[in-house]
């Protein structure tokens, strides 16, 4: 499913056109509550400053609360850390239950699939009623609630919506890539898949590397180093003093090349994202290790199969961010960890014990908002907000290792 970025208004069809100029009619009948807030929420938005824009649109929403548009607009906010989840879930319930039938469709979409990241597929499967109703035609929706029904267990339910893909367009059911539900699918013979095979080849190479993160850090005996890509190494020289480490931990667009006397040269566990649009590929060394980043790839990414077969046709070492330390994450930040948290606490989780200050290098937490990322020195600023709650991360940053002063 697509982001939904919140200075997005949202209308559907011409439905939606029409009832957008009966509220704004009737709003400036009713002398325009909230005009400020929402122009306030404007100026901030689009000069970076999102979290001052959160608090504008809400209060936007206090002057108008029966605005379903900004309603679901606020609730939108909880997928960039600006708004608590608890909040966006209540105000999307709302929209379901009372808005009318096409923005409580598409407020359900996006309960839906916040529930499914955030709380998992049975919390979700709640809400699958009202997202799929008789007659739905969308096959692309339609998979969706396959791929949710399968993961918490609704086999048939799953395999019934299967088949209505298949009498309804044959090709999309052939060309989707939820890894698991492929796989369940071809063995139950609940549908004929040409994908099946891949699947297999895919799960099979999967398998080979399935607890091999926490297999590398045992054997270390806790001689690790986690390196992220914040600027505080700079003109440090401690590059060599990373590189002593059995285990060299690293993120995304590492630094790390031969002769770096800041970052170092070595990578033995490299953690990113299975998408090589903004994190090319590199060369590994032969006995490492690719992590690849995202929520529960295996069932909620519509694109699972396609994104991991580049590396299984390479050959490569890879192995998946468990969906129980996302979901232990999500819980602790109410928001999207960032890679960095994530190696972090899987490292330590796999040690059994905190990690040392000497051991962690290259953290710039603190440095981060919402518009502005610190990458290697440079600032980095977003057109949307960060999907990560800085403040958050870095708190749990500071309570995760020993006391002391990380390079």
């Amino acid at each position: 499913m697509a982001s939904v970025h919140p200075h997005r208004r949202h209308e559907f069809g011409l439905e939606g056109r029409l009832r957008k100029i009966a509220q704004t009619v009737r709003w400036w009948m009713e002398g325009a509550p909230g005009r400020y807030s929402r122009r306030q929420y404007l100026k901030l938005y689009h000069s970076g400053q999102f979290e001052e824009a959160a608090v504008a649109l809400r209060t936007a929403l206090q002057a108008t609360p029966n605005d379903f548009q900004l309603m679901f607009q606020v609730a939108s906010l909880s997928r960039f850390g600006l708004l608590p989840l608890d909040e966006s879930l209540l105000l999307l319930q709302r929209i379901v239950a009372e808005a009318p039938s096409v923005t409580a469709r598409h407020a359900a979409i996006h309960l839906v699939n916040l529930l499914w990241e955030r709380k998992g597929a049975n919390a979700a499967m709640e809400w699958l009623p009202r997202l799929i109703q008789e007659g739905e035609r969308s096959p692309r929706l339609l998979l969706r609630a396959a791929a949710l029904a399968h993961e918490a267990g609704e086999t048939k339910d799953a395999f019934d919506l299967l088949v209505q893909v298949g009498r309804k367009r044959p090709s999309a059911l052939s060309s989707m890539g939820y890894l698991d539900l492929i796989l369940a699918a071809a063995e139950d013979g609940a549908a004929k898949l040409p994908q099946a095979e891949r699947a297999r080849v895919v799960a099979n190479h999967l398998s080979r590397f399935t607890g091999r993160f926490t297999q590398m850090i045992e054997r270390s005996a806790g001689n690790v180093a986690v390196v992220a890509n914040g600027p505080s190494l700079e003109r440090l020289r401690l590059g060599s003093t990373i590189d002593l480490h059995q285990l060299v931990v690293r993120f995304n667009n590492h630094a790390a090349c031969p002769g770096s006397v800041d970052q170092g040269e070595k990578t033995d566990i490299w953690i990113r994202p299975p998408e090589f649009t903004y994190v090319p590929m590199r060369s590994m060394t032969a006995d490492g290790l690719l992590i690849l980043t995202g929520s529960n790839i295996r069932n909620r990414n519509s694109t699972g199969l396609h994104l991991l077969e580049p590396y299984v046709r390479e050959n490569l070492p890879i192995e998946l961010v468990p969906k129980e330390l996302y979901a232990r994450l999500f819980a602790a930040l109410d928001a999207s960890p960032s890679a960095g948290l994530v190696g972090l606490v899987w490292t330590q989780e796999a040690m059994g014990r905190t990690l040392s200050s000497t051991q962690v290098f290259g953290y710039a937490l603190d440095r981060n908002t919402s518009a502005v990322s610190h990458y290697h020195g440079k600032h980095h600023t977003g057109s949307w907000p960060s999907r990560h709650n800085w403040q958050a991360e870095h708190a749990l940053f500071q309570s995760l290792i020993n006391r002391g002063t990380s390079a």
